[in-house]
């Protein structure tokens, strides 16, 4: 009876020990599953709502952008040209942070729907940031109509840009137009000739002719009626001031103001210098000197 009375107690500390083993091996799986549940509970939540603050972030940047762009579309005509276009440039800008913003909750909403999947305990903390993203889908969908209306309003203001474009290329053509004509009147006010040498060379070349005077006596050298203008050479005015001569005599036998110009040179014809540009070309633009 003794023995067993010992074999029934040493099969109940045996029992006792494998039942205590099992049981802390269940506890130590639900201290883990615990703790690795909370663990990615609060990795999902830290990520989402950087995710939602971001993209709130972006949403008041929307909202700004918006109340600005508004703002100048109510002026309306009383814009420039480089304002209106800027106008259209921040149009382009707030769609391209929809579409951004789209994109990124989109991911958000993927990324909850994968922590759903993987985590049936998470529920109603996934419910909770889900509804957070309805609640930015819901946001994105508004500023989309509200855009959309922003457009239109400012479809008419685009079409005066156009137009205020077209007359603006129109105008800087005509400019272009009365520049070119412009300059080449100038040009051709400022155009001038000249021709020298002795008698016998502007006589034979159709240049100067003798007048006047009785048998032979007292003839006066002038410009031939048609004289031959191939004969000179053209200059620009404004940057012709002398001729070097460098001959013993030299008469200008065109017309030209007196003291308008002179001859250097004591006892030769060294340079002719034109010393008022205005009165010596105003009655001929043509320059004739007779050297010897």
């Amino acid at each position: 009876m003794k023995h067993l009375i010992i074999i029934g107690l040493t099969l109940l500390v045996f029992t006792s020990c494998h039942n205590y083993k099992k049981d802390a091996d269940r506890l130590k799986m639900q201290r883990d599953s615990i703790r690795d549940e909370a663990a990615f509970r609060d990795s999902l939540m830290v990520d989402a709502l950087n995710d939602f603050n971001e993209i709130q972030a972006t949403l008041d940047s929307i909202k700004v952008i918006e109340k600005v762009v508004s703002a100048k579309a109510a002026r309306g005509n009383e814009m420039n040209k480089k304002q209106k276009q800027q106008i259209l440039d921040d149009i382009v800008l707030l769609n391209q942070l929809i579409e951004t913003n789209k994109d990124k909750t989109s991911a958000l909403q993927k990324k909850l729907n994968n922590a759903n999947y993987k985590a049936g305990k998470l529920n109603s903390t996934i419910a909770q940031l889900e509804k957070m993203v309805k609640s930015l889908e819901n946001q994105l969908a508004e500023k989309d109509v509200e855009i959309l209306a922003l457009k239109e309003t400012i479809t008419d203001l685009h079409g005066d840009i156009s137009t205020l474009n077209e007359k603006i290329a129109e105008i800087e053509s005509e400019n272009v137009e009365k520049t070119n004509t412009i300059e080449e009147q100038t040009l051709e006010l400022n155009k001038a000739y000249y021709a020298y040498g002795s008698i016998a060379e502007l006589k034979e070349n159709q240049v100067v002719e003798r007048t006047g005077g009785l048998i032979g006596i007292g003839k006066t050298k002038t410009i031939k009626e048609d004289f031959n203008r191939d004969y000179f050479t053209e200059i620009d005015i404004r940057e012709f001031d002398f001729i070097p001569l460098m001959v013993k005599k030299a008469e200008v036998v065109s017309v030209h103001s007196a003291g308008s110009f002179h001859i250097s040179g004591e006892k030769t014809a060294d340079t002719l210098f034109i010393d008022n540009k205005t009165e010596f070309w105003k009655a001929s633009k043509f320059l004739v000197i007779v050297t010897k």
